[in-house]
C-alpha cells in the first residue's frame, strides 16, 4: 500500500482521508472523507463564491495544458471531464445544472494485490486461469483500485497490457498504454487492439451496449480481459450482459466475477455451461443449456441461468430465495404463469385459470372454448407447450378444485346485490368465484362476507350457478 502524493493546485483541498470534493458556486464545499464503503460528508465553513469558482477552474485548465499528465477527456458544451493525475474533475454548467458545479475525485491510496490478503488458490485463479474477469459493485466501492492492483500482477511478468478508459484515471507505469473513447470510436479501439495483440486488456468501465459488444469481441478473439462494471450484486453484472449477447456464449466471454465490498473481495463467482434439467424441474424432457454460477470461495452453486419460454431466468439456489423454494413456492411456476397468461390473453376471448406443477400445467377454461386452445390436430396447444417449456392439460371450469366451506347466500337490495357469508377465519381473504363462464377475483370484507354488486353477475347467479374455487390449490 502506498500513499498517493502529487503536486497540484488541487492539493490544498485534499488530505490523506479525503476521497472527493463536491463544489457548487455560492455554496459551501462538501468533502467525502473515509474509505470505500465507509465515509462521511464534511461541510466547509467557507462559501465558494462564483468568482472563486471561476478562478479555480481557470487554474485547473492552465495546469492541464502545462503538464504531460493532464488531459481534457470529455469536452461538451455544458459539461467537461478533465484528468489531472491523479485528480478527475467533472464540470457541469447551466442550464444542464441549476448552477455551475464541480466534482473532484482522488484515490486515497494505491493498493498492491498483497493488501487484499488472497489465499493461494484465489491468487492463482486470477493470475493464471481466469481469462474474462468482471470486477463489480457500486460506485466508490474500490473496483478500479482492485483492477489497478491486478494490472500490477500482470505487469510484473512483463506482459503487454493496454487499458480502455473514459476518462483515463488509472495510475499505471509509463509502458502501459491507455486508450480513451474521447479520441477514438469503439470500432477504432477494437481494430487497434486486435492488430496490436496485447496479453491483457483492462476495460474501465463497461457501461453501454457498445461496451458489452466490444468486450465480447475482444474475449472471443482470445484476449484476456478485466472489465469494471457497476452492479449491486455479483449476479447483476452477468445479467447486464444477458441483454446484449447470446446466453450460450456468456461463459466464454465471462468466466469469473469478483464482487468488491468496501474495498475488499466479498465474493468470487465462476461460470460454466452445461446441459441439464434445471433445479425445481423434474422431467428429463426439460433438459436445456444451463449456466452454472458457483462461488469459488464456498464451492457452492449459487445460481442457474437458462431460457424458459421467451424469458431468461436467473434462478437463485442458495440464500433466502432457496429457502422459499424449499417451502414449496415454485418460482419457475411463477415465470410460467406470467408467460402463458400473456399468450392466452391474446388467444382466448374468455376467462381462464392456471395451475402450474413442476413439469406441466393445468389450464381451466369454459368447456366450449377447449377447441380454440387445442387447435386442429393439437397444433395450437403444441406451439404453446414449446413456448413455455411445459406440457399443458386443458380442462374445463367444472374440473377446478372446489372450496369446501359452508356459505350462506342472501339476495338484497331488490336483486341488485348478492351477499355470500363465509365462516370465521375467512375475513379479508382472497376468493375466486366462477359464475357460469365469468371469472371473479375478489376479497371478503372484515366480516367474512363477499359482496357482489355487478348486475350481470347477480343475474347469472340467480339464473344459473356459481362455484367457489380453492385458490390455494392453484
Amino acid at each position: 500500500m502506498e500513499k498517493i502524493i502529487w503536486h497540484s493546485i488541487l492539493d490544498q483541498y485534499f488530505d490523506d482521508t479525503t476521497m472527493s470534493l463536491h463544489i457548487k458556486e455560492n455554496n459551501k464545499i462538501v468533502r467525502k472523507k473515509g474509505e470505500p464503503g465507509n465515509w462521511k460528508p464534511y461541510v466547509d465553513t467557507v462559501v465558494m463564491t462564483k468568482e472563486m469558482f471561476k478562478d479555480l477552474v481557470a487554474k485547473i485548465y492552465e495546469e492541464v495544458e502545462a503538464r504531460d499528465d493532464g488531459f481534457l477527456e470529455i469536452d461538451r458544451k455544458l459539461s467537461k471531464v478533465l484528468q489531472l493525475w491523479p485528480y478527475r474533475i467533472v464540470l457541469v454548467y447551466p442550464p444542464l445544472s441549476d448552477g455551475s458545479e464541480m466534482t473532484i475525485v482522488k484515490p486515497i491510496k494505491k493498493l498492491d494485490i498483497e493488501d487484499y490478503k488472497l489465499d493461494a488458490e484465489t491468487f492463482d485463479l486470477l493470475k493464471n486461469k481466469s481469462k474474462g474477469i468482471l470486477v463489480s459493485w457500486a460506485p466508490g466501492s474500490g473496483k478500479t483500485t482492485f483492477a489497478q492492483a491486478l494490472i500490477e500482477v500482470y505487469h510484473k511478468d512483463n506482459a503487454i497490457i493496454k487499458t480502455i478508459e473514459s476518462p483515463r484515471d488509472l495510475m499505471l507505469s509509463d509502458d502501459i498504454v491507455q486508450y480513451s473513447f474521447t479520441y477514438g470510436t469503439h470500432d477504432e479501439v477494437r481494430d487497434i487492439l486486435l492488430l496490436s495483440r496485447p496479453d491483457y486488456t483492462v476495460y474501465d468501465e463497461v457501461r453501454n451496449t457498445s461496451d458489452f459488444e466490444l468486450y465480447k469481441d475482444l474475449r472471443l478473439t482470445g484476449i484476456w480481459l478485466v472489465g469494471v462494471i457497476h452492479a449491486t450484486r455479483p449476479v447483476d453484472s452477468i445479467q447486464r450482459f444477458l441483454w446484449t449477447i447470446e446466453m450460450g456464449i456468456i461463459p466464454q466471454v465471462i468466466d469469473t466475477v469478483i464482487y468488491i465490498d468496501k474495498g475488499k473481495i466479498g465474493e468470487v463467482y465462476q461460470l460454466a455451461l452445461t446441459v441439464k434439467v434445471p433445479e425445481w424441474m423434474e422431467s428429463d424432457d426439460l433438459a436445456r443449456p444451463v449456466i452454472i454460477v458457483t462461488s469459488f470461495l464456498s464451492k457452492q452453486v449459487e445460481y442457474e441461468i437458462y431460457t424458459f419460454g421467451e424469458q431468461t431466468i436467473v434462478m437463485p439456489l442458495a440464500g433466502e430465495w432457496a429457502k422459499v423454494q424449499s417451502k414449496g413456492k415454485n418460482m419457475v411456476s411463477e415465470y410460467a404463469k406470467q408467460t402463458i397468461n400473456q399468450k392466452l390473453q391474446k388467444l382466448l376471448p374468455c376467462d381462464f385459470l392456471l395451475r402450474v406443477k413442476w413439469a406441466s400445467l393445468d389450464l381451466y377454461i369454459p368447456e366450449y372454448y377447449k377447441w380454440r386452445i387445442i387447435g386442429k390436430a393439437g397444433a395450437t396447444i403444441n406451439d404453446l407447450e414449446k413456448t413455455v417449456g411445459l406440457s399443458i392439460n386443458v380442462k374445463s371450469f367444472a374440473d377446478l378444485p372446489i372450496l369446501d366451506v359452508q356459505t350462506q347466500m342472501s339476495n338484497a337490495a331488490k336483486n341488485t346485490r348478492i351477499d355470500i357469508a363465509f365462516p370465521a377465519g375467512y375475513e379479508e381473504k382472497e376468493i375466486v368465484v366462477i359464475i357460469w363462464d365469468d371469472l371473479l377475483r375478489t376479497r371478503t370484507d372484515a366480516h367474512a362476507s363477499l359482496v357482489i354488486k355487478d348486475k350481470n353477475m347477480v343475474k347469472q347467479i340467480q339464473k344459473k350457478w356459481y362455484l367457489l374455487v380453492d385458490a390455494d390449490k392453484l
